[in-house]
């Protein structure tokens, strides 16, 4: 019988559990099966997390809020019925109102659950992937448009003259019709930068020739143990984000960025180089094409709005 329990941030076991389906899930889905976002939150207390059980083993990691719910079971539990039991939970927890839901990579059973609970196809995120052998040099001049410059982030305070308020600033203003990066916080920021793959360095800042925040290129990159002995962990870097103040469209500056942040993940020599965009983001998309990318997966963000449910 199938039961749950809420995830208290300050237990051990619970982290231990949570962290064995998301690691689960992602080496058998070839990809996280919840966003920053959502993990981040459920981190922090801002969105309701819970373990679900099957007689003591926990098979099933749900995040309920912001308008969001997020669910994951572990590969061998699946098949079973878990993701219908679990998901009605979740719902119970939102309550009436809007809400979405991610279905990350090919995944026809967690489509199916989500149309039969009354969700319908909203948004697509595609997954590009870049052949390693493809990136430039370390050091390769990113070719930026002329009076522009470009250095990684400084971590220092929160003031109005930081890095991190300049960040926000400037990323508000690139992805303002975004429904997440553009509603990012200061305290977002912060959190992505507390991360244990967070590294100042990875994080490019351009400035126009008056020393105003113009762009930046933020570069992620994680390490995966191989489960040999003695053999060092596999890299993959992932592209971040890229944002360009909208005043400065078109001169240049996103290629520049993209070209940098590429010299960046070089110098991680990793064994894989992705990103994610929106499916229908066709200047973005001509711009990763044009660089090389190719599609590698695909998920599905499902919409719902009900006034009421039982």
């Amino acid at each position: 019988m199938l039961s749950e329990r809420t995830l208290r941030a300050g237990r051990a076991e619970d982290q231990v559990a949570a962290e064995r389906i998301i690691g689960a899930a992602t080496k058998h889905d070839g990809q996280s099966p919840l966003s920053d976002e959502a993990r981040l939150a459920a981190a922090h207390g801002t969105r309701h997390a819970l373990l679900f059980v099957e007689e003591d083993t926990p098979v099933a990691l749900g995040v309920v809020g912001g308008g969001e719910i997020d669910l994951v079971v572990t590969p061998e539990h699946r098949g079973r019925g878990i993701g219908s039991s679990a998901l009605a939970t979740l719902l119970d927890l939102a309550g009436a109102g809007k809400l979405v839901a991610w279905s990350h990579g090919e995944n026809p059973a967690a489509d199916l659950i989500l149309r039969r609970a009354g969700f319908v196809p909203s948004r697509t995120l595609l997954r590009l992937a870049l052949d390693p052998a493809a990136l430039p040099a370390p050091d390769a001049d990113p070719g930026l448009p002329e009076g522009f410059t470009l250095r990684a982030y400084r971590p220092h305070s929160e003031d109005e003259s930081s890095d991190a308020a300049d960040w926000v600033r400037v990323n508000a203003l690139a992805f303002a019709d975004h429904p997440e990066q553009g509603s990012l916080t200061i305290e977002d920021f912060l959190a992505r930068t507390g991360e244990p793959w967070f590294a100042a360095g990875d994080l490019l800042l351009a400035h126009d020739a008056a020393g105003e925040l113009a762009g930046s290129a933020w570069v992620k990159t994680t390490h995966t143990s191989t489960g040999g002995p003695g053999t060092a962990p596999l890299a993959e870097t992932e592209l971040y984000a890229i944002g360009v103040r909208p005043d400065l469209a078109g001169i240049g500056l996103g290629g520049a960025l993209n070209r940098a942040a590429l010299s960046r993940m070089a110098a991680h020599h990793p064994s894989r180089v992705t990103l994610y965009v929106e499916g229908d983001n066709e200047p973005a998309l001509a711009m990763y094409r044009n660089a090389g990318y190719t599609e590698s997966s695909r998920s599905q963000q499902w919409s719902r709005d009900v006034t009421s449910h039982s």
